[in-house]
């Protein structure tokens, strides 16, 4: 393979499709779709007697369940993703978690982790032009979607200013999507209209960076994300993020060291909360430590990937001459 050795799929005209991919000739099939297409890219592997590897990275019983609210439904699709994924000859995965929620589908094989790669090199900043008012601020950035628990976070946050009576924070919240007119009627639930203010899209990078870089705590409670970008994001601003243990969003965090990790309880997240809060010398120790974060750069992980596909291409030709 060359670095040009590379071809576009769309979903539309395979018959057309097929006629270019015979054409092209490819060493190594790859798709990142658990829909036809990934049925059709196994398909053609058998035809073109190539292998077919994919790669897994959503948490597709949670997105689906969430689309169609029927556990049937989520279940039999589930069950035809582990199947495709039985028939691909390399399976990959961008965290440990998202490995294990793979065999969990009903995958029989060990996916390979190759984590998702962060480019510091590119980072600018805008000064942030919001007023922090000398609060202690919160951050939550990306979609505004049910799956990333940014509900998890509000009610948390209820309860520092509910319960343990602390009202000196605000919970920025930056990006649009279909769960935002839902997120601000828990912000009045909560009596927390002072505290949040919701920023839309900011589509600006440099823009974006200047409001991680004002922020002091990135709230990222998710489940659903495997290994998300917004950690590595965080990690040039010195910001730490409070996630999740035993979940891919933590996986690249040391607790206390690089970022901060919680049970995926209310109470537990609450209290963490609030400890970090109440420890500023620990909070100011991490900030320092934020940029310890492991990344590969995208070229790196690219890299990685060659080296994969390669390997895999050799494997599969050892096993057809042994047939």
């Amino acid at each position: 393979m060359s670095d040009s050795d590379h071809i576009a799929l769309p979903s539309l005209y395979r018959k057309k499709l097929e006629k270019d991919l015979r054409e092209f000739n490819p060493d190594i099939i790859y798709f990142t779709t658990g829909s036809g297409m990934a049925k059709w890219a196994l398909k053609m592997g058998k035809k073109l007697d190539v292998p077919v590897v994919a790669t897994i990275h959503t948490k597709f019983d949670e997105a689906w369940y969430d689309s169609c609210k029927s556990h049937l439904i989520t279940f039999c699709m589930i069950k035809s993703l582990a199947r495709k994924m039985n028939r691909a000859f390399a399976v990959t995965t961008v965290s440990k978690d998202a490995a294990k929620t793979l065999q969990r589908y009903g995958y029989k094989g060990e996916p390979k982790v190759l984590m998702n790669g962060f480019n510091a090199s590119e980072f600018s900043v805008t000064p942030c032009l919001e007023d922090k008012k000398g609060k202690f601020t919160f951050l939550f950035c990306g979609r505004l979607i049910k799956v990333k628990q940014i509900q998890f976070s509000l009610k948390c946050l209820g309860n520092i200013k509910n319960k343990y009576n602390f009202n000196d924070f605000n919970f920025w919240i930056v990006g649009d999507g279909n769960y935002r007119k839902k997120l601000e009627k828990l912000v009045k639930k909560y009596n927390l209209e002072e505290n949040v203010k919701f920023f839309g899209y900011v589509g600006n990078r440099a823009q974006l960076n200047g409001i991680y870089s004002v922020a002091d705590l990135f709230l990222f409670p998710s489940s659903f994300d495997t290994d998300s970008l917004v950690v590595l994001e965080a990690k040039p601003c010195h910001l730490p993020v409070l996630s999740l243990k035993n979940y891919g969003c933590g996986e690249r965090i040391e607790d206390g060291v690089t970022g901060f990790l919680s049970d995926f309880d209310e109470e537990s997240f609450t209290k963490k909360i609030w400890e970090i809060l109440n420890n500023k010398p620990l909070l100011e120790k991490v900030k320092k430590n934020v940029d310890k974060l492991r990344a590969d750069t995208w070229e790196e992980v690219v890299a990685k990937y060659r080296q994969f596909f390669l390997e895999k291409i050799e494997e599969y030709k050892k096993l057809k001459k042994k047939k």
